[in-house]
């Protein structure tokens, strides 16, 4: 028995030793479905919308879920591809129509702070204290801004990392004062985290068998979960977008831009530091609404800091919303923490604008590109749907289609791709 149990470990130590050699050498030809086992801050290396494992001359995507290519599209392809790598997201589309390596440093979840500085920094950083492998900076990045949340997730990163910096009403001063030093000691943080070049984090194999153990075990679970069921058509339709010239109903509860859901000005934080008046919880105030563009400029500068020689690029992606052309006098939105309501289309009209002004007016003060892709996607919007027919809150693959396409133009044409749209449709 102390035989068999020898030669099993033998066995067992043998295949780690292998495994640990030939992991490196296969990591840039997985498939898609073992992408998720791969260390998360290492991932890129694995992406297949480049030649090589390590990218030369690339583009990197910053962002959200949309930098990383979620919705129905990704969903059907996990569903029919098992050995492949085929495309499904903003990166594959624009490798394939430019003929340069692309990198998605994006992360589903997370606003700007996380989306343009925390993810790629600490993916960028991460690989270079990997033996054997040296990531050089991207010569451009496109920082993705999505209308339908990067706000709100700014204002809830806010209220849960800094919500002790002002207590009572904001004023512009004050604001930027109290804001600015503890939210560069969160971007300081990622520098200082842990880089350094030790054992474990080179043993990539083993720990991406334990990933992949641990996210089966989480596959199994969240099938077993009931899902929230938002985007439901009622009987009478309320919102209306006009597709090949039809008036057609669009779900309810589709994201928009953001909203004011305060009057008076100002934070009221109880001691536990939730806001005093649960109606609030569902709205953010002008003033939040500002320190959440702050954290966008913000996130530019220090991610410009870091990456002196790359050219940044700012993507601005409509919500749903925003992408058609609404013709109904109302429409159903959902807000921050999922708040649920009908909201005037004028007033959506006007909110889109304004935000895609401030994104504007924030990447031109910054010498850096603006892409406004509203209009080629609700061009795309008006002969089919670009989102769902289950995720409504990401593109299908035409609304991916029409994205790539349009920020694979700046790059096809000569000069660099040097651009600035208008929001004015």
């Amino acid at each position: 028995m102390l035989k068999n149990l020898a030669l099993f470990l033998t066995a067992l130590f043998l295949m780690f030793v292998l495994g640990e050699w030939l992991f490196p050498k296969f990591l840039g030809k997985l498939p898609l479905r073992l992408y998720g086992s791969i260390d998360k801050n290492l991932r890129i290396l694995a992406q297949s919308s480049k030649k090589n494992t390590l990218p030369h001359e690339y583009i990197a995507i910053a962002g959200d879920s949309y930098a990383v290519g979620a919705g129905d599209w990704l969903e059907e392809i996990r569903g029919t591809s098992f050995f492949g790598s085929p495309s499904y997201s903003p990166a594959h589309l624009i490798n394939e129509k430019t003929g340069i390596d692309v990198v998605s440093f994006g992360q589903g979840g997370v606003g700007s702070f996380g989306g343009i500085w925390k993810e790629p920094i600490t993916q960028f950083l991460h690989i270079n204290s990997v033996k054997n492998y040296h990531l050089s900076p991207p010569k451009y990045f496109l920082v993705f801004f999505y209308e339908g949340n990067d706000i709100y997730d700014n204002v809830g990163f806010l209220r849960k990392k800094l919500f002790s910096i002002k207590k009572g009403s904001l004023n512009k001063k004050t604001e930027l004062n109290e804001v600015i030093t503890p939210l560069n000691r969160e971007f300081q943080k990622v520098l200082d985290g842990d880089y350094s070049g030790s054992l474990w984090k080179n043993m990539l194999f083993t720990r991406s068998l334990s990933q992949g153990i641990s996210n089966l075990v989480k596959e199994f679970a969240f099938l077993n979960k009931n899902l929230p069921f938002y985007f439901s058509f009622p009987k009478t339709p309320i919102s209306l977008g006009l597709i090949n010239d039809e008036k057609t109903p669009l779900p309810m509860h589709l994201q928009g831009p953001p909203l004011f859901g305060i009057k008076e000005p100002g934070w009221k934080f109880s001691q536990a530091g939730k806001l005093t008046n649960p109606s609030e919880e569902f709205h953010i105030t002008e003033g939040e609404y500002k320190l959440g563009l702050l954290i966008f400029e913000r996130g530019l500068v220090v991610l410009a800091g870091f990456f002196p020689q790359t050219e940044i690029k700012v993507v601005f992606i409509p919500s749903p919303l925003s992408s058609y052309n609404l013709v109904s006098q109302k429409v159903s939105y959902r807000g921050y923490m999922e708040f649920k309501n009908l909201e005037e289309v004028a007033v959506i009209n006007r909110r889109h604008a304004e935000l895609c002004e401030a994104i504007q007016s924030i990447s031109l003060a910054r010498n850096m590109s603006f892409l406004n892709t509203t209009k080629s996607l609700r061009r795309a919007a008006s002969y089919e749907f670009i989102h769902g027919p289950i995720d409504w809150d990401h593109f299908n693959k035409k609304g991916y289609e029409a994205l790539s396409t349009d920020i694979a133009e700046m790059f096809l044409k000569p000069g660099g791709g040097v651009r600035t749209d208008n929001c004015v449709y």
